[in-house]
This record gives C-alpha cells, structure tokens and sequence, in this order.
C-alpha cells in the first residue's frame, strides 16, 4: 500500500508500503517496523532502520522510497535526494516519487534552472531492464520470423517485409538500450550528506578552499585519489572533497565509504 502525497504539499506522511516486495517474512517485520518509527515521528531511527534494510541488500524501490522520506522529515536533505534518486532508477516513471525529488530539490537548490534536454528527460523514464526487455524481444521476434522463412520457404515474400520491420526495430530499441544506459551511467553523480562540505583546490587537507557545498548538493565525479573525490558543480566549480562527505550514485547503487 501506498500512501499518497499531496504533490506540491510538504512530504507529509508520504511512505511507501510494499511488503510484496520483501518475500521472506522477517523481512516484512523488519520493514513494517521500520514504518511504525516513521508513524512515530522517530524520523532518524526509521532511515537507520530503512538503511539497514538496504545493506542487509534488500534494495528494493519501497525501501528506497521510504528512506528518502524519513531523512527528509530528519532533515538530512542529501540523503533524502539520494535515496530518491536510486529508487528513480528503479521506479523513474512514478509521479508521487518525482514530486517528492522535485519537492526536496527545490528545498536545497531554489528553483532549477538548469536545461535538461529532451532525449535524456525521455530516456529517464525508462529503466535499464525495461530498455533491455524491448530490445530482446525485438530481436527474438526477428530471430523467429527469420526462422519460418527457412522453414517454410513459401512465406518468403510475405514475411520480408515483416522481417525488415523487425529488425530495423530490434536495431532502434538496442539503441534506446545503450542511450538510456549512457544516461544512467555515462556520468558518476554523487550528493553531498555532511552539513557543508568544504571543497579544497587539492586532495590534501593542507589545501586552500576552493568553494563550500550545502547538504544536499548534487555533483558530477570527475576523478578520485585515495579518500578524496574531484567533483564538479552545478556552476561548473571544479574542487576536491573527502569521499565521507558524499553518497555515489550510478555504480551499482552503491555508497561510497
């Protein structure tokens, strides 16, 4: 069940309950319990436990959800946007989950401004397994009508042009496959979790400041060296900063210690 939220509303009681996708029961205890500290307005306890879910590896789109809900109301803005930006990976086309990410955005950043093109906002609707399920089966369906063709030469002038379509269709969805990935993972995205992150010219910490980033800042990973990561801005600013001070999204949803 799916509590829904009011969409231009603060976060509210917007939590996503979807026992159905922890199979094993211990699992649904530990979620509903989980969901009890939210009910409970024990926000940070219910991310911990949300979290704990995650790295016990149930990483499931509800656990996602509901942890970005509760840092939210937890006030930990970086998390919130991180935990909602992984489970737009694996749910991007939901509209309750799109207005909560808009929503904590806005809180951190104003209103965006920044251009977004129209093939990477089409391809973000589309998950890499869904990407992934068209090419297959344009491609089996060509396999197949190839196949008849060998099979019962007869059909050959009638299934040319079908054969055609097919894999002219199976050649534009492994296309649409490869963009979509490009755009989940052409770029390592991360988001900033400590309070103000300071962000130096160098990976030392003998190195001038080179700029600061509030909680919840959203950068591009350019290149990394032992515990420290360079990153770019929104205002393209180029600096380093700790690897501790930041999630990493987009490699394999994984958090960066």
């Amino acid at each position: 069940m799916k509590l829904r939220l009011p969409r231009f509303l603060a976060l509210g009681l917007a939590l996503w309950a979807w026992p159905a996708a922890l199979p094993a029961a211990g699992l649904e205890v530990a979620f509903d319990a989980a969901n009890k500290l939210y009910e409970e307005a024990k926000f940070a306890e219910a991310a911990a436990a949300y979290d704990k879910l995650l790295s016990d590896g149930h990483r499931t789109a509800s656990v996602f959800y509901n942890l970005g809900t509760a840092s939210y109301k937890a006030g930990q803005m970086g998390r919130a946007i991180a935990a909602y930006r992984q489970a737009e990976q694996l749910i991007p086309r939901d509209p309750d989950l799109r207005a909560n990410l808009q929503f904590v955005r806005k809180k951190v950043n104003g209103e965006d401004k920044s251009p977004v093109t129209w093939w990477r906002a089409v391809l973000s609707l589309l998950t890499l397994n869904e990407g992934t399920l068209l090419a297959a089966a344009a491609f089996w369906v060509w396999c197949l009508l190839m196949a008849a063709r060998e099979f019962r030469p007869a059909w050959g002038d009638s299934l040319r042009r079908w054969i055609r379509s097919a894999g002219l269709t199976a050649i534009f969805f492994a296309g649409v496959l490869a963009a979509a990935a490009y755009v989940r993972f052409g770029d390592v995205s991360a988001v900033v979790v400590a309070r103000e992150a300071v962000v130096r010219f160098g990976p030392l910490d003998e190195s001038q400041t080179a700029f600061q980033l509030p909680d919840g800042s959203e950068v591009t990973v350019t290149d990394s060296k032992e515990n420290w990561l360079q990153v770019r801005d929104r205002s393209k600013r180029i600096g380093w900063l700790k690897k501790d001070q930041v999630i990493v999204l987009n490699q394999a949803m994984s958090r960066t210690k």
